[in-house]
């Protein structure tokens, strides 16, 4: 009996053991508000509180882990191509540079490997998808080739060339792609998706909302999906409707999900030093950020990731107004000056370039309840675009854009501060969510935050290897056969390599080889860099020619 009652009690002890094991990390949810510095979320917060007394803290507050170290491989200052790209590689690059291996420099921050340069470097969304079999997600507010989702699924050296980052953004099978850019999914690639059972749907909430499996591409806006103080509610859906959409398709799949979600254009507002229209952007964000957070508290299995790329403009309350008396300011007298800014200043300077001064001051009663003065008019009148001016054009060279000008004309009537139209060198904040709290806490590198969810997702030192068996020389893999480049146009090649028996061909940014008229999908893209003449394709495709 008791040789019975101890080993009943070890079975349970075990079956409590079992039971009482954490269940491992399955999906990964990466959100990144462009361009936010850690100010802005000061401004935020307290332009939140003002408009509703009752909220003191946005939804990212609670899981605010500390400051990331944000730069290229040769500058502190970041562009947003290189920065994303690290916390997708592991990997420092430089301006421009979409995960894609640096150029060395003679002022490098680390060391940079000169024989590696123009290399595709394998992303985490990429090793979710080729090497866990899991689904992937793009959500973003910009235009789909734009440098931050282009990080995930593409790689170049230049982040304007988006007729290279395109085809592979389209070819690379992400899973769930939500946000903005019709104009840029031609006929072609429409007709390459629907072919390969994606549906598209542009410019169509309706369908988006009645989708529920991948895959599928969801594109609003002819370029960018509208700032949030312009957004129709009824044609296009919220950064979180479109993240709590792919959460639910991406969920779906029993091996898990990477989805990326970017607040794209808090950093298009910092840049313009519109001050609302950044706040209210980041407002947007966090909303999309609590459907994660409420997700993975419910799931159980997900990780969550909260992190700027780089600071933009420094955004901030206070500035040259508020040098005296700033102590005994009031909240309402520190925010009320944009209550009546009711459109971004972009879309105002679209809205008076065409027009003749006198016709503008009905445009800023409307939307910025401004009386015009006379000196005011003289003031805008010398953006250097605006080609109406009684200014001649010697007299606006070297000025600012409309814009621009019209940013600094607004917020110097606010305690609005800024300190630059560009990037900033500052540290960025960080936010994590973990199941099991297996978060990292005070300063860290963007590299350190790269290898924290490499881990999580059981990734570690495995992005080098990938990227070694997908993204391999054609010179290395080809050696001893008969190998010729072809220029098909100004940004596309082929590359063509033949023995005795077989003819390979394959284009730039496909991924598709045909070997002997016989087309065959790859699991990768194959990536051109002009620059070194050099195709990037698997290893395995020599395989074809023997």
């Amino acid at each position: 009996m008791m040789k019975k009652f101890l080993t009943c009690n070890l079975l349970l002890m075990m079956v409590f053991a079992l039971c009482a094991q954490p269940k491992p990390i399955k999906n990964m949810i990466v959100l990144i508000p462009d361009g936010t510095s850690t100010s802005l979320l000061s401004t935020t917060r307290w332009y939140q509180t003002y408009q509703d007394p009752s909220k003191k803290n946005l939804n990212i507050d609670e899981f605010i882990r500390g400051l990331v170290g944000t730069c290229s491989s040769d500058a502190p200052i970041g562009d947003s191509a290189p920065t994303t790209s690290c916390y997708m590689t592991g990997q420092m690059s430089q301006t421009g540079f979409v995960s894609t291996y640096p150029v060395k420099t003679d002022h490098d921050i680390l060391p940079v490997d000169a024989t590696k340069a123009y290399q595709p470097l394998a992303t985490l969304l990429e090793a979710s998808k080729q090497m866990l079999n899991k689904s992937t997600g793009l959500v973003f507010t910009c235009e789909f080739p734009h440098a931050t989702p282009a990080d995930c699924a593409a790689h170049t050296y230049n982040r304007g060339s988006y007729k290279t980052i395109i085809p592979q953004m389209v070819h690379n099978r992400v899973d769930v792609v939500i946000g903005g850019g019709t104009s840029y999914l031609t006929e072609e690639y429409q007709s390459y998706l629907k072919d390969h059972g994606y549906q598209v749907m542009l410019d169509d909430m309706t369908s988006m909302r009645n989708c529920h499996k991948a895959p599928f591409w969801a594109l609003y806006g002819k370029y960018f999906v509208p700032y949030e103080l312009e957004r129709d509610p009824s044609t296009t859906p919220s950064l979180a409707e479109m993240t709590r959409k792919a959460i639910e398709v991406l969920s779906q799949d029993p091996d898990g999900f990477f989805l990326m979600v970017e607040g794209s254009k808090v950093d298009w507002a910092a840049h313009d030093n519109d001050g609302k229209t950044a706040v209210t952007e980041f407002l947007a964000f966090d909303q999309a950020c609590k459907v994660a957070f409420d997700y993975a508290k419910q799931d159980g299995q997900t990780v969550v990731v909260v992190v700027p790329d780089h600071g933009t403009g420094a955004v901030t309350i206070g500035n040259t107004k508020s040098n005296h008396g700033y102590d005994r300011f009031s909240l309402k007298q520190l925010m009320e000056p944009v209550d009546d800014y009711k459109i971004p200043v972009s879309s105002m300077a679209q809205k008076i370039l065409p027009l003749e001064t006198s016709e503008w001051a009905p445009l800023f009663e409307k939307y910025y309840n401004i009386q015009l003065t006379p000196a005011d008019i003289e003031f805008l009148q010398g953006a250097r675009d605006y080609e109406k001016s009684s200014l001649s054009k010697e007299q606006r060279k070297g000025n600012h854009s409309m814009t621009k000008t019209l940013s600094q004309f607004l917020y110097s009537r606010t305690y609005f501060g800024f300190t630059t139209f560009g990037h900033t060198i500052e540290n960025v904040f960080y936010a994590m969510y973990h199941p099991q709290n297996d978060v990292l806490n005070g300063y860290i590198t963007n590299m350190q935050l790269h290898e924290y969810m490499a881990r999580q997702l059981n990734l570690t030192d495995s992005l080098p290897k990938l990227t070694e068996e997908i993204y391999a020389d054609h010179h290395k893999v080809f050696e001893g056969y008969k190998i010729q480049v072809d220029s098909l146009d100004k940004t596309h090649y082929r590359l063509i390599v033949k023995n005795k028996r077989n003819t390979l061909t394959t284009d730039s940014y496909s991924n598709t080889i045909t070997v002997n008229k016989k087309e065959i999908e790859l699991p990768s893209v194959v990536v051109f860099m002009p620059k070194n003449k050099t195709f990037y394709l698997p290893k395995e495709t020599r395989n074809y020619l023997e």
